[in-house]
C-alpha cells in the first residue's frame, strides 16, 4: 500500500495489508480464587483492564476488503472481512476503525477477539488495544485457562480506575449449549480492591433454576473481610431440604470466627460457631461448637470439637484435642455437622484426626499430650478420654494418664531396631482399674534392591497391676512378619506409573489371655498365621496439580481357618492433589 498526502483516501483491494509498530501494556493475569461466579468475572476484569504495565513496541497488521487512512488524524478505517493483528491479539469484524496514535479500536459486526487468554464474540467492541480498556456490547467470552464461559453480556464497561459495571451475565464451565449448569446475575458492580456485588443471582441446572439470591456479595481482594458467606443448599434423606448460611468475622490478622445458621426441613434450626487463632507455626488452635434442637425426635444435640498446639519451655510441645457430643447417637441422627467447616483447610486432614465418616467411628477421643523430642526418639505424657458412640462410656477404659518413651528406628547395614516403653493407668467407671507396663522392642533385617526381603520380629513383655480385682499378672509374646516385594516403574511425559506386588506372612503364636484384662488392642493379640498378598498401583505427577493416585488390592489367606481361609478382597483407593483429597475403602 502507498500513502500519498494527508487527508488522501486510499481504496484498497481485498486483503491488502498494512503493518506498523505501536506500544503495549503488559497484562496482569488474575490471581483471585473466590467463588466460581466472582472468579470468572474478576478474572475477566483483570484481563481486560489491567492496572499496571510497561511499554514495548508491538507489531500491527491490518487486512480488509477496503481500507482507508487519514494521515492527519492517523486513523485507519477498514470494512469487509477485516482482520487486525496487534501483538498476540487478533480482532476480526465487518468494520474496524483504529487510531494509530492512541491505539483505540472500534469494531462492529460479527466481532471476534482472540489472544492467548480469551476468545470474545460480540456485536461491538470499543477497546484500547494497548491498555486493554474498553466496552463490549452483546458479548460472549471464553476464558481459556480455566475453561470458563461468560455469556450474554449486554454491556461491560469501566467506570473508574478500579471499578467496573456489567449489566447482566451468565457464567459456566460447560461448552455445551444449553450448558449443564450456569450462574446468572444482573446489575454487577465490581471493585477490584474490595468486592463484587450483584442482584438477582440465580443458579441453573440446565434450564431449571435451583438456587436464587436477590443480592450477592463476594470479596475479591486477598485480605479477609467480614461478611456473609454464600448460602449452601442441599437435600438429605434424614434431614430433608437443607440451607446452610455462614457469617465470617475477620477479628484481626491472626484470629477469626465464623457463625453458622442451618435450616433442616425435617429437623429444625442448627447453630454453630468456628473460632480460629494462630500465634505462630507452633502455637495455634481452633474451637467448634454446634447445637440443634431436633423438632422430629424432640431431643437436643450438641457437639464440641477443638484442638490447640502450644510451644512449651525446654523444647517441649503441648497438644490438646477435644471431641465430645452430648448424645452417643449424634452422628447417626445428624451425620457430620462440621464437615467442610472445621479445620484450617477444609480439603486437608481434619486436625482432630477423624475422617468425615464420623458415624462409622466406635469412639471419640479427647486427649492432652506433652512431649519432648530428642535425636533418636521422644518421651511423652498423655491423658486420654474415649467416648463411646455405641452406648454408655462407663465401661470404656480411659488412659489417665500414660507415660511413654519411644526410640526411633536406628540401624547399621541391613539390620535395624526400635523400641517403645509405656506405662498406663487405666480407669473405668464400672469395671476393672489398674496399671500396665508394656515393653516392645522390634528388630529388622532388610536386604535386596530389585526384590526386597524384610524380616521383622517383635518381642513384647507386658505387666499388669490390677485394683479390681487385686492381682498382678504378666504376658510374654512375640510377633513375626516376613515381607517380599518388588517394584516396576515406568516414566511417562506427564506422570510416573509404579506397580508394587507384595507377599507378606504374619505369625503370632497362641498365648493364654484368660488371666489378663483387655484394655485395648495391646492386650488382645489372637493367634495368627496369615499370608497376605497385594498389588499396588501408583500414579504421580504434575498433570493434575502435583497429584498422586493409589489403588491397592489385597487379600489374606489364613493357615488356621480351614473352613473359610480366604478373607474378602480389600480395595483401597485414594487421590491426593494440591486441592483435593479423595479416598475409597
Amino acid at each position: 500500500m502507498k500513502i500519498i498526502h494527508p487527508e488522501t483516501v486510499i481504496d484498497m483491494a481485498k486483503n491488502t495489508s498494512i503493518s506498523h509498530c505501536g506500544a503495549e501494556k503488559r497484562l496482569k493475569r488474575p490471581a483471585s480464587d473466590v467463588l466460581l461466579f466472582s472468579v470468572c468475572l474478576f478474572g475477566l476484569i483483570l484481563y481486560l483492564f489491567p492496572v499496571a504495565g510497561s511499554s514495548a513496541e508491538v507489531p500491527l497488521n491490518i487486512s480488509a476488503d477496503k481500507l482507508e487512512h487519514s494521515s492527519e488524524r492517523d486513523i485507519y478505517s477498514a470494512s469487509g472481512s477485516v482482520k487486525l493483528i496487534y501483538g498476540d491479539a487478533v480482532l476480526i469484524a465487518d468494520d474496524i476503525e483504529f487510531n494509530n496514535t492512541t491505539t483505540d479500536a472500534t469494531a462492529s459486526g460479527s466481532v471476534i477477539y482472540e489472544d492467548a487468554e480469551v476468545i470474545i464474540n460480540a456485536e461491538r467492541i470499543d477497546m484500547n488495544l494497548n491498555l486493554k480498556l474498553g466496552t463490549m456490547y452483546n458479548s460472549d467470552i471464553f476464558y481459556k485457562q480455566r475453561n470458563y464461559h461468560i455469556r450474554n453480556i449486554d454491556k461491560l464497561q469501566k467506570l473508574g480506575e478500579m471499578t467496573y459495571y456489567i449489566d447482566k451475565a451468565e457464567v459456566t464451565s460447560c461448552d455445551a449449549i444449553p450448558p449443564e449448569w450456569r450462574f446468572r446475575a444482573e446489575d454487577i458492580n465490581i471493585n477490584v480492591d474490595e468486592n463484587i456485588k450483584a442482584r438477582n443471582a440465580t443458579f441453573f441446572i440446565k434450564n431449571l433454576p435451583v438456587l436464587y439470591s436477590p443480592y450477592f456479595v463476594a470479596p475479591l481482594n486477598k485480605k479477609r473481610q467480614t461478611g456473609f458467606l454464600t448460602p449452601s443448599p442441599g437435600y438429605s434423606s434424614t434431614k430433608g431440604i437443607t440451607v446452610k448460611q455462614g457469617f465470617f468475622w475477620a477479628i484481626n490478622d491472626n484470629m477469626d470466627a465464623t457463625f453458622y445458621g442451618d435450616y433442616f426441613s425435617e429437623k429444625g434450626f442448627g447453630k454453630g460457631v468456628d473460632f480460629r487463632y494462630i500465634k505462630d507455626s507452633k502455637t495455634n488452635g481452633e474451637l467448634w461448637i454446634y447445637h440443634l434442637n431436633d423438632d422430629y425426635l424432640k431431643r437436643d444435640f450438641s457437639e464440641v470439637k477443638s484442638y490447640h498446639n502450644q510451644e512449651l519451655p525446654y523444647d517441649m510441645s503441648g497438644y490438646l484435642k477435644l471431641h465430645l457430643v452430648n448424645e452417643f447417637d449424634y452422628y447417626d441422627a445428624l451425620s457430620s455437622t462440621s464437615s467442610g467447616r472445621f479445620g484450617l483447610d477444609a480439603w486437608k486432614t481434619d486436625p482432630t484426626g477423624l475422617t468425615l465418616e464420623e458415624r462409622l467411628q466406635k469412639y471419640l477421643e479427647s486427649n492432652l499430650q506433652i512431649s519432648k523430642s530428642f535425636t533418636q526418639g521422644r518421651t511423652y505424657f498423655l491423658g486420654q478420654y474415649r467416648q463411646s458412640l455405641e452406648g454408655s462410656s462407663g465401661a470404656v477404659p480411659q488412659s489417665l494418664p500414660e507415660l511413654g518413651f519411644i526410640i526411633n528406628t536406628t540401624g547399621r547395614g541391613i539390620a535395624s531396631a526400635n523400641m517403645s516403653l509405656t506405662g498406663t493407668n487405666f480407669w473405668t467407671k464400672n469395671e476393672q482399674r489398674g496399671q500396665r507396663i508394656d515393653v516392645y522392642p522390634n528388630f529388622y533385617l532388610s536386604a535386596g534392591r530389585i526384590v526386597n526381603f524384610t524380616q521383622k520380629i517383635g518381642l513384647r513383655e507386658t505387666f499388669y497391676i490390677l485394683d479390681r480385682p487385686d492381682d498382678t499378672s504378666s504376658r510374654e509374646i512375640f510377633d513375626l512378619r516376613s515381607i517380599i516385594s518388588t517394584r516396576f516403574l515406568k516414566k511417562y511425559p506427564l506422570f510416573v506409573h509404579i506397580i508394587e506386588p507384595t507377599v507378606e506372612y504374619v505369625h503370632i503364636p497362641s498365648v493364654d489371655h484368660s488371666d489378663i484384662p483387655v484394655f485395648d488392642s495391646i492386650d488382645s493379640m489372637p493367634n495368627t498365621s496369615d499370608i497376605v498378598y497385594s498389588l499396588t498401583n501408583r500414579l504421580s505427577g504434575a498433570f493434575l496439580g502435583n497429584s498422586e493416585g493409589r489403588l491397592r488390592l489385597s487379600q489374606g489367606y489364613s493357615l488356621l481357618d480351614i473352613e473359610k481361609p480366604y478373607t474378602p478382597v480389600l480395595i483401597e483407593s485414594n487421590l491426593i492433589s494440591d486441592s483435593l483429597q479423595f479416598s475409597i475403602n
